[in-house]
């Protein structure tokens, strides 16, 4: 047997264990159902820490979901992100132009009672994946209030407060 040979026989020997362990383990010759990995990435979260404080006039803030007994975190649009431009403050675009935020409707999301002269904390996160932001930009958030319930249920009288800015990570 030559060395040539002998190579091409070690070779194929190693192809057919390696496929054969690679089906097996992915599960493609399994006769139950499976699960296979296609992609893994790692996301970046922004999160915000924001104080809403209403100095003289009760505010309705909404929220979505529970943060754990944290902070409550600010539904998307009601609260949106500004970037700073040449043009001054503008919305923060998508980086993907097919791409669409999810969002709530305002009557299914939970709201919170600011009392005047009071303050509550909530939390605002984004990826940066997701939206087109690039570090060292000047960013604001902007949170959406409204004075009482009705209001709110017609969208009326809608208060808009602008964080100060801050710099992207």
């Amino acid at each position: 047997m030559t060395i040539a040979r002998s190579t091409r026989i070690l070779l194929w020997c190693c192809a057919v264990v390696t496929v054969g362990t690679a089906q097996l383990l992915s599960g493609q010759s399994a006769s139950k159902p499976s699960v296979q990995t296609n992609d893994v990435k790692l996301f970046h979260l922004v999160s915000v820490e924001v104080t809403v404080f209403s100095p003289d006039q009760d505010l309705l803030v909404p929220y979505c979901g529970d943060d754990g007994g944290r902070t409550e975190p600010l539904c998307v649009l009601p609260a949106y992100l500004e970037v700073q431009t040449c043009k001054g403050w503008q919305a923060v675009k998508l980086r993907h132009s097919d791409a669409e935020l999810g969002w709530m409707p305002l009557d299914r999301q939970k709201v919170r009672l600011i009392p005047a002269g009071q303050k509550h904390d909530f939390s605002f996160g984004f990826r940066k994946e997701e939206l087109a932001v690039e570090h060292g930009q000047h960013l604001r958030i902007v949170v959406s209030a409204w004075p009482d319930e009705q209001s709110m249920k017609d969208d009326k009288r809608v208060i808009h407060l602008s964080s100060p800015a801050f710099e992207c990570p």
